[in-house]
């Protein structure tokens, strides 16, 4: 993709009402998802609409050659700043910057400085969880997080100008995503991107960053946690998974959730969990044995472009055989909210696959036109209840039935999702 391109996400809409509302925006997001692009975009729509003396897009991995290079930019920003100059700059990699974290605070220093209305600064760039960590640190609730994901399948049949949402249009999603990201080649390699980078901001930054453990980790090994999240022993990889330590587990685990790539649900027999059983588990404020990790963890892959590409390395010609309706749960844990979350599973085989207790609200992920599911009968009182179904819509008793593909899509379409479910 490149700065012509016509189509805007809907993340691109809401970093350009954050440029008029903030004097600095943080534009965060999964590697690859467009971030780039919509910087670009933003690039070439401000400066055709002269709203700004000067746009300035920056690429401070490729266009900044030298440390010097990097420091005068900055010092560029700062004198504009302190200027009052009307300049927008769109920092593109910013992690590749001269300390960056450092650049960062200085560009806070200099709008604490004095009150300026004219300049604005937008820093995206990957690991979005060292850049976020740098973000909070220097400017708290002083500066916008846009925090957009990979395409959704709203976005995408907008993209492809289909108005049909129905479990045709979801297959079609699901087997055509990588049309959109033509830069995307292998999950693997996708992987190791990830852990270059998370390394190069441990190399770069002057503090320790937060949420960037990956010493010790590979593609490999992470590649591994994905094989083992389809949950049908389909290759000999997942035995790698039963392999790993406890501490390798607890290490990956937390590198591939902070990169967004899977979703982690607890599974619990018990509707007492604490709500961020998931969180203490992985930042080690817990010391759970490799079995409890095992045992007590469900993991998702969160896309389906990711699920449809290690599939097919698995499957080859008979990937049209695998369900969809496997790849949709997946997706559907991964557009769930993940904390204060867990599965239910109790001794006489009841099931509830996705249960948050202080929200009063349980989904069941039937995916299929059964009536409702008993398990529903073993909840506290007062929950909300959802049945995923294949082609039923309506209620059924205290149940709402809701099609899996229309709940996607809703979901998508609602970037607070959290506020519905």
């Amino acid at each position: 993709m490149n700065s012509s391109y016509a189509f805007k996400r809907n993340f691109y809409r809401d970093v350009e009402k954050a440029i008029g509302k903030s004097s600095v925006a943080f534009l965060l997001g999964p590697k690859g998802c467009g971030k780039t692009v919509c910087l670009k975009q933003l690039r070439d729509n401000f400066s055709y609409q002269n709203e700004f003396e000067e746009v300035v897009y920056i690429d401070a991995k490729n266009d900044l050659a030298s440390a010097d290079e990097k420091s005068s930019f900055i010092d560029g920003v700062i004198k504009s700043v302190y200027n009052n100059e009307k300049k927008l700059f769109l920092i593109d990699e910013t992690t590749y910057l001269e300390q960056p974290d450092i650049a960062i605070n200085c560009v806070e220093d200099s709008f604490t400085s004095l009150r300026n209305t004219n300049t604005k600064v937008v820093f995206a760039g990957n690991p979005s969880g060292a850049l976020e960590c740098w973000g909070h640190r220097a400017f708290a609730g002083d500066a916008v997080f846009i925090r957009p994901d990979l395409i959704s399948y709203h976005e995408w049949l907008d993209f492809k100008g289909i108005s049909e949402v129905s479990q045709k249009t979801y297959k079609q999603f699901v087997f055509g995503i990588r049309e959109f990201y033509t830069d995307f080649h292998s999950t693997q390699e996708y992987l190791q991107s990830c852990l270059d980078e998370a390394a190069v901001s441990n190399q770069r930054a002057a503090e320790m960053v937060l949420k960037n453990d990956c010493d010790g980790l590979t593609s490999d090994k992470l590649l591994d946690i994905l094989y083992a999240a389809l949950g049908d022993k389909l290759s000999e990889r997942c035995d790698n998974y039963q392999n790993m330590s406890a501490h390798e587990l607890r290490q990956a685990l937390k590198f591939l959730k902070d990169c967004g790539i899977i979703a982690v649900t607890y599974i619990s027999s018990s509707f007492d969990t604490k709500p961020y059983v998931v969180q203490d588990l992985l930042s080690g404020a817990r010391d759970f044995s490799k079995s409890e990790i095992l045992n007590n963890l469900k993991i998702s892959i969160k896309y389906p472009m990711f699920y449809v590409d290690i599939l097919k390395n698995i499957l080859k010609d008979r990937l049209s055989e695998y369900p969809l309706e496997s790849i949709a749960k997946a997706h559907i844990r991964g557009l769930l909210p993940d904390t204060g979350c867990f599965e239910y599973r109790d001794e006489q085989g009841n099931k509830i696959d996705y249960v948050r207790k202080n929200a009063r609200k349980a989904i069941e992920f039937s995916l299929s036109d059964e009536k409702v599911s008993q398990h529903f009968d073993v909840l506290p009182g007062g929950f909300e209840k959802t049945l995923l179904t294949k082609n039923t819509q309506g209620r059924q008793g205290d149940v709402k039935c809701v099609p899996y593909y229309r709940f996607i899509f809703e979901m998508s379409e609602n970037s607070h999702a959290s506020l519905l479910f």
